[in-house]
């Protein structure tokens, strides 16, 4: 899968950047199935000075969907952990809808 980080004049720590590619490989893992150009994501990270909060936008292009995710917190590492546990979120419900042997037994 490849990916694009916009980081629109902010200053990304080398923690953060870190923290941004190991989710980018639990997405990977979770479509490590297909093949590996299946799916472009694209990060957009944001400070919106008005609200003081910064903003994470994910979008994920894979199979012939989009799945988008946008989050705000006051700080930046929660924004971006929020927008990523709701785009695995809506990949965990896609790849159930496609395939329904990944669904929970009940």
């Amino acid at each position: 899968m490849r990916y694009q980080l916009h980081k629109n004049d902010i200053r990304v720590g080398s923690t953060l950047i870190k923290a941004i590619e190991n989710k980018v490989e639990k997405i990977n893992d979770r479509l490590k199935r297909y093949h590996p150009d299946v799916a472009d994501l694209e990060i957009r990270l944001e400070h919106l000075v008005k609200v003081n909060e910064y903003e994470c936008n994910l979008k994920l292009n894979a199979f012939k969907e989009t799945l988008v995710a946008k989050k705000t917190a006051p700080e930046l590492r929660v924004a971006v952990d929020k927008t990523f546990d709701a785009i695995m979120k809506e990949l965990d419900h896609y790849r159930v809808k496609v395939n329904k042997s990944l669904a929970p037994k009940s």
